[in-house]
């Protein structure tokens, strides 16, 4: 469908639009997978890229029935799943050849795993379009922020991606291969150390003896099924402590082996818990943090304040004069005292 895209806010759009990826109402037609989605049933699917992907399998007079009066298509945020579903609705006959690559770069976005290589480093490339320094278009984008900076990353990727899901990425090695290359040494630092399992809090945690820094999010969610990842690292000074929830219960999934065992723990609740165990205040330089409870992968760390939501690596990470026992202990306790079907 050859309708012009739009990264929009929170404001209700000023044309009839299909909304795909995160929610913009009011709309024609919904294609996500976000929480409270009214993707038709026959279209679902645990990615937005899967939604988009239903629709253009669908008779072009069935598409046009469905789409009827829209003027444009779009999404209130930028990400690898979100650009993706808007190529598959605006050009569904080439999506349709591309499906496969397209699914599997949108699970390495949207649910922090690396079904191979050249899923992870597209994921890496759309990321990094937007917020390399680097990037080819990092100039066009200095001036630009939010929804505007969004909009020009979205038309960059979108020109390129059929390029790109084909392979043909070599020439932008620069944004991607730092991701890649990292994913290897880091999962086998994690294979390799000791680990606890919390079943009922859907929990893995690694007790890491030494380490220079907390691996990436594709190493930690590729190292374990659990939903939510707990690092501890050893390094002079302290304990290294990365929290991380995953998305998949945060999304509207519908293939039941993906959804988590366990409610979601309130992670602005655990680091009150921890600066108290600590001596530290949220104020401090260095305390513990957490990103809002509302967030669809929150991250909790000892170190400071400055950290970027969904970010691959957390270079705010400190530290702690905790023991990485009292950590894990105050963790498995805050997951044990979530009630059982409470939603965020």
């Amino acid at each position: 469908m050859e309708l012009p895209v739009r990264l929009v806010s929170a404001a209700p759009p000023h044309e009839p639009v299909i909304s795909v990826d995160g929610i913009v109402r009011p709309a024609v037609l919904e294609l996500s997978h976000w929480p409270g989605n009214r993707t038709p049933r026959a279209l679902r699917h645990d990615l937005s890229t899967g939604c988009a992907l239903a629709f253009a399998r669908l008779a072009p007079g069935e598409r046009a029935r469905l789409a009827a009066g829209a003027r444009a298509i779009a999404n209130n945020h930028y990400d690898t799943d979100g650009c993706l579903a808007l190529f598959a609705v605006r050009r569904p006959e080439l999506a349709l050849s591309l499906a496969e690559p397209m699914l599997r770069a949108a699970a390495a976005g949207d649910f922090f795993r690396a079904p191979d290589r050249a899923s992870l480093a597209l994921d890496a490339l759309v990321t990094e379009v937007e917020a390399s320094s680097s990037s080819p278009i990092a100039r066009e984008l200095g001036p630009l922020a939010g929804h505007a900076r969004w909009q020009r990353a979205a038309e960059f990727v979108l020109e390129r991606l059929p390029d790109w899901l084909r392979g043909d990425i070599d020439g932008l090695a620069h944004l991607w291969r730092p991701r890649v290359e990292a994913l290897e040494p880091e999962r086998a630092q994690l294979e390799r150390a000791p680990r606890v399992e919390h079943a009922l809090g859907d929990l893995c945690a690694f007790r890491v003896p030494r380490a220079a820094r907390a691996p990436g999010r594709h190493a930690l969610f590729g190292a374990s099924a659990r939903d939510r990842v707990l690092f501890l690292g050893q390094r002079d000074g302290g304990t290294l402590a990365r929290f991380v929830i995953s998305t998949l219960s945060w999304f509207d999934l519908e293939t039941p082996a993906l959804r988590p065992s366990a409610p979601r723990p309130l992670v602005a609740a655990l680091a009150e818990r921890l600066n108290e165990l600590e001596g530290t205040r949220a104020s401090d330089a260095l305390a513990w943090r957490a990103q809002g409870d509302g967030n669809a992968a929150p991250e909790l760390w000892f170190g400071g304040a400055e950290h970027a939501p969904y970010a691959e690596w957390n270079d705010a990470i400190a530290p702690s004069r905790l023991p990485d026992a009292v950590v894990l202990d105050a963790v498995r306790t805050a997951l044990a005292a979530v009630p059982a079907g409470r939603q965020l």
